[in-house]
């Protein structure tokens, strides 16, 4: 991390929400002139993001966040996307995020995720509103990194609806769980692949073998990360058809050949947020 900003994670102090959000980041820096360009990769997880006096403009698939006079919040809503993208952010800057487990998100919604987001990158997110803004203000008035976490703890704590959807808990638990394809967790469901892909598309905005690939590339990364295996070992492992298919689809989801994206990962935080730092 530069030493012009500070990164920092923390799950929920909550027990009971870390089932549903992953960990919180925060990330700042009050340093004028300094840029950070940077490449993030996709994931199963996703994500609410807040900027405060910041704007956020998007351009295919790459987002820019400047300065902004203006006392307000911008909330993006970072929902599942299938390649790299990229971002730059220019200082000052100060950023939370909310961090959802596969489906975390859902549990605070009284709709299906379609319905509140029709389109990702998302926005002024304000499915929320006002509640939201007020914890936000709360939250930036503090320093304390336990405060901060107490704070949204008892705002999503309070936003709780308890997702329903029992069939899909069981398809999304099977694709972590399983070697079984599309097809066979359809079998296994006693569902066809239309009503599965349904299903995806109500709520999470994707398909089943897109997110079934999505857990695929964050295994190879995680167990890359912990055990270093030889890069040959590491698509025999998770199940690629040969080396050639690994290099191919790392290309296709990072821009990367598989050893230039390990080569060159930063660690964030000490959850699992890997980005590529162009420069800062």
């Amino acid at each position: 991390m530069h030493e012009n900003e500070h990164y920092f994670t923390v799950k929920p102090n909550n027990k009971a929400l870390q089932q549903y959000i992953a960990y919180y980041y925060f990330n700042a820096s009050n340093t004028e002139g300094f840029v950070k360009s940077y490449i993030f990769y996709p994931h199963y997880r996703n994500a609410i993001t807040v900027y405060k006096q910041s704007k956020i403009s998007f351009s295919g698939s790459e987002s820019r966040v400047t300065p902004c006079a203006k006392q307000s919040f911008e909330i993006i809503y970072t929902g599942i996307h299938l390649t790299a993208r990229s971002g730059i952010i220019q200082a000052p800057f100060d950023k939370i995020g909310i961090v959802f487990q596969p489906l975390g998100l859902n549990h605070f919604l009284s709709q299906p995720l379609s319905t509140v987001v029709t389109e990702t990158p998302k926005v002024n997110f304000d499915y929320f509103g006002k509640d939201f803004e007020q914890v936000l203000t709360q939250v930036y008035s503090t320093n304390s990194t336990h405060e901060k976490t107490k704070l949204l703890d008892a705002f999503f704590s309070s936003k709780i609806t308890h997702f329903q959807d029992e069939l899909f808990l069981k398809a999304v638990d099977l694709l972590f769980k399983t070697e079984l394809n599309i097809q066979e967790v359809s079998n296994t469901l006693g569902i066809n692949r239309k009503t599965l892909l349904r299903l995806f598309q109500k709520h999470l905005n994707c398909s089943p073998k897109a997110f079934s690939t999505l857990i695929k590339f964050r295994k190879a990364i995680d167990i890359y990360q912990k055990h270093k295996p030889a890069l040959t070992d590491l698509a025999y492992q998770n199940d690629y058809y040969d080396q050639a298919d690994f290099i191919k689809h790392f290309k296709k989801v990072t821009g990367f050949n598989p050893k230039a994206f390990f080569g060159n990962l930063s660690h964030l935080g000490t959850e699992d947020t890997f980005w590529t730092i162009l420069n800062s």
